[in-house]
């Protein structure tokens, strides 16, 4: 095994700048630093991304142009059976956690999700059908050309991410070939004072899959939980993207990779908040099976599996009214 999961509950700023350019040396001290980063809170900021403030500031003006749309409009729209399109309103709550018992609350959010385009002839397998897009030729290019970036800085972190779980650099591009990937467009409406302390806008949960590539607004909420059980804020960086790994990267390195629970709690001044999530995967056809390293001190925790049918069952568990 690599190294003991560290008590360090800060979230470091990692500046990618040196890395994506190639600098010599780069590569493995960015290694280094989300390898200490997993070990502890299993969440990182980072900073010299590449991707330009006017593709950020103008996915965000789509997101919100999407969600002030009338109601029936977006339901036109409402998330089909290969998990894309509009998911209303307090119409998901969480049933099926690696970490939690089942939500009592929904969650108190509105979300709009996009998946990687199926490939011809690939309809078969998981997830792979059409997305849904509005009428909306400005909100298509704005969202498509920040899907486009976000996945492509996922591609580019996977070197570094091979780095610091002790393998070759070109270790995970082959389970990557190509990734499964989701844009969620999540808007938290503003939450009435009086409500329950655990009606919160997502309930604490851990991410199904490797990484989560998060852009926030100036609205906080994101909380994630320390290894003592206790909850700190993660407050937003400006011009910096909020990473955290999920449950594949964790069973991979047999938990040793702190898939961390967070949630996101309302804002005290009232105000409602606005987030996109990328969610950057392994192909479906990937077997995720404890690496070698991670399992000299004790056998594996989790049987290999193969992810595309882990991912399934997760989200048939969690969003049983998709069509």
């Amino acid at each position: 095994m690599l190294d003991a999961m560290s008590t360090r509950d800060d979230i470091p700023v990692i500046d990618l700048a040196a890395y994506l350019a190639n600098a010599p040396g780069a590569r493995d001290e960015v290694a280094a630093q989300i390898r200490e980063a997993c070990l502890g809170t299993g969440f990182f900021h980072i900073t010299g991304h590449g991707i330009a403030a006017e593709t950020l500031a103008a996915a965000f003006a789509a997101h919100r142009r999407f969600h002030s749309r009338p109601l029936k409009e977006k339901l036109a729209l409402k998330l089909n059976r290969w998990h894309r399109g509009y998911e209303p309103f307090a119409t998901s709550q969480l049933k099926s956690s690696a970490r939690f018992a089942p939500a009592k609350h929904p969650n108190q959010l509105e979300s709009f999700f996009l998946r990687h385009e199926a490939i011809e002839g690939d309809t078969a397998r998981e997830l792979a059908g059409p997305n849904q897009w509005p009428k909306d030729a400005a909100f298509r290019e704005a969202i498509g050309t920040y899907d486009d970036a976000v996945r492509a800085l996922g591609l580019a972190l996977l070197p570094a991410m091979a780095v610091a779980v002790g393998e070759a650099a070109d270790f995970f591009r082959r389970f990557f070939d190509p990734p499964s990937t989701a844009l969620r467009l999540i808007h938290y409406p503003a939450a009435p004072a009086e409500r329950p302390d655990d009606m919160l806008g997502i309930q604490p949960h851990t991410d199904y899959g490797f990484l989560t590539i998060l852009a926030q607004d100036e609205v906080d909420g994101l909380e994630i939980r320390r290894v003592d059980g206790s909850w700190i804020a993660a407050p937003r960086v400006p011009g910096a993207f909020i990473v955290n790994i999920g449950d594949a990267l964790a069973r991979w390195t047999n938990d040793v990779f702190n898939s961390t629970p967070h949630r996101v709690c309302a804002d005290p001044s009232g105000r409602e908040r606005f987030s996109i999530a990328m969610f950057f995967d392994p192909d479906v056809d990937s077997e995720i099976r404890c690496l070698d390293a991670f399992a000299q001190d004790g056998p594996a925790r989790h049987p290999p599996v193969r992810y595309g049918s882990y991912f399934q069952m997760r989200l048939d568990a969690n969003f049983p009214e998709r069509a």
